[in-house]
């Protein structure tokens, strides 16, 4: 079995390349990533690596030099395209085309014929589903409508209509799919691997404080207004809300205000960010639409509780009831309520504590992941004929 993936990326795509190298599957990673980040070298891959960064380089400099968003918008459109024409040649070549989505119709269209497997990476829900959600969530909050690029939401759907298979990193990206009509025969789901730290002591602050904690970006999208109102909603002698992580150009709380208690830390890394964890006392992620969070699995390895949303993939990384909480979107009462069980039951808090933590020692790494996308591509070539002796 011979596998092109094509990506714009670095993020999961790099590993997810050299998980397929190791396999002996790669045939070309025709990557968008740039050649002159130090992040750049992928010495895993070797010459399978097609550096397609031609495009990508000119957006990343309309991001740094400001120019207006609908300049970046398109170069990031037209980066996709450019990637997906440079992949053709050594998706022929292939019995599988693994597209990251927007950067493969040209190549999937004409593949149709061919009997090379064709399969979408979709990181996210599918994307009228995702369009729908943020347009309400930013009509809720009376901000411009999301920017959604119409050519480009145009030519996800056509890919997703035209594929053979769909990669979903959670079942909350396949359930968005079946709701749009796909037959769950077509999605597989291989959840995202991460790279936890260490064991650590479960959490507890010595002072006596009940500490929520957020890791993520401040944006419309993970839905912070909400965990504001759950905050507010709590009641205890002594509570905190620690937000981290950096401001997008819309936050979705614009024009509210942080309720008592809170403190933002701006973006924290390493040893800094390891001390917010180990500060805390439960983690919320209160995100409307989200393919799989990895800060989740972060929060668990540090033996937090978690509550977080259906629509965070969450479900594929904790069961309900055990290390943590699932609950609806934009439901503010009932994060509310969920907070104040654990911060009035020290038991229940402690022992959802060690359940997480004995949790995130059971899931697997970047290396079960990889492991996993090649065992499920085999399995649907093996169906399909393709590359199997």
């Amino acid at each position: 079995m011979l596998v092109t993936y094509a990506s714009p990326n670095r993020s999961h795509h790099y590993l997810y390349a050299s998980a397929l190298a190791r396999a002996g599957c790669l045939n070309r990673f025709v990557c968008g990533f740039s050649r002159f980040s130090p992040r750049a070298p992928l010495p895993e891959v070797g010459d399978k690596l097609l550096r397609v960064d031609h495009l990508q380089n000119f957006y990343l400099a309309s991001l740094k030099l400001r120019l207006p968003t609908a300049m970046s918008d398109e170069l990031a459109y037209l980066s996709k395209i450019w990637i997906d024409r440079l992949a053709e040649k050594p998706a022929r070549a292939s019995d599988i085309f693994l597209f990251y989505s927007g950067a493969g119709l040209h190549t999937a269209q004409h593949l149709q014929s061919t009997g090379v497997i064709r399969m979408v990476e979709a990181v996210n829900g599918h994307v009228l589903v995702q369009e729908r959600i943020m347009r309400e969530e930013h009509q809720r909050r009376k901000l411009p409508p999301p920017r959604f690029h119409p050519r480009e939401v145009a030519r996800r759907v056509k890919e997703y209509e035209l594929a053979d298979a769909i990669l979903c990193p959670s079942a909350f990206v396949r359930e968005s799919f079946e709701s749009e009509g796909f037959s769950r025969d077509r999605l597989f789901v291989v959840p995202y691997g991460a790279s936890f730290p260490a064991a650590t002591s479960a959490p507890r602050s010595s002072d006596g404080t009940f500490r929520v904690l957020y890791v993520g970006q401040i944006g419309v999208r993970k839905g912070l207004s909400y965990l504001f109102d759950a905050f507010e909603r709590l009641r205890h002698p002594k509570k905190e809300l620690w937000i981290v992580g950096p401001r997008t150009q819309q936050t979705g709380i614009e024009n509210v205000r942080p309720p008592d208690g809170t403190r933002f830390f701006g973006t924290l890394k390493g040893d800094d960010l390891a001390r917010a964890y180990r500060d805390s006392s439960v983690f919320v992620l209160p995100t409307v639409e989200e393919g799989l969070a990895l800060v989740l699995g972060e929060a668990l390895s540090f033996g937090l509780p978690v509550i977080t949303t259906v629509n965070s993939g969450g479900a594929d990384l904790f069961q309900d009831g055990q290390e943590g909480f699932l609950v609806p979107i934009r439901l503010p009462e009932v994060i509310a309520e969920k907070l104040q069980r654990l911060a009035d039951d020290p038991a229940l808090l402690q022992g959802m504590s060690d359940a997480a933590q004995a949790r995130a020692k059971s899931l697997g790494g970047w290396e079960t992941s990889g492991r996993l996308l090649v065992e499920t591509l085999t399995s649907i070539a093996r169906k399909q004929g393709r590359g199997i002796d």
